[in-house]
């Protein structure tokens, strides 16, 4: 079995994804995982740091923004 993980800039965008598949398109009996994408820990980090200076409309407008970049790869990935 082969282990692969992927996160950061290289799933950071629909093509890096699509790359992603590329390297394992031909692969039997592995686990694939796939960590953060692009700066989504920083992005993480933020909404804690919002959170613990009590500032909940900064935290959610962060967690928008980290959905509307995950939503977008999703959306260009399906399109």
């Amino acid at each position: 079995m082969k282990v692969y993980k992927f996160g950061g800039a290289s799933v950071s965008t629909a093509d890096g994804v699509r790359n992603l598949r590329a390297i394992v398109k031909d692969e039997r009996e592995l686990f694939v995982i796939v960590s953060a994408m692009g700066k989504t820990t920083n992005a993480l980090e933020g909404v804690f740091a919002a959170m613990q200076q009590g500032d909940e409309a900064l935290a959610m407008s962060r967690i928008d923004e980290s959905y509307a970049y995950h939503r977008g790869i999703i959306d260009d990935l399906m399109g």
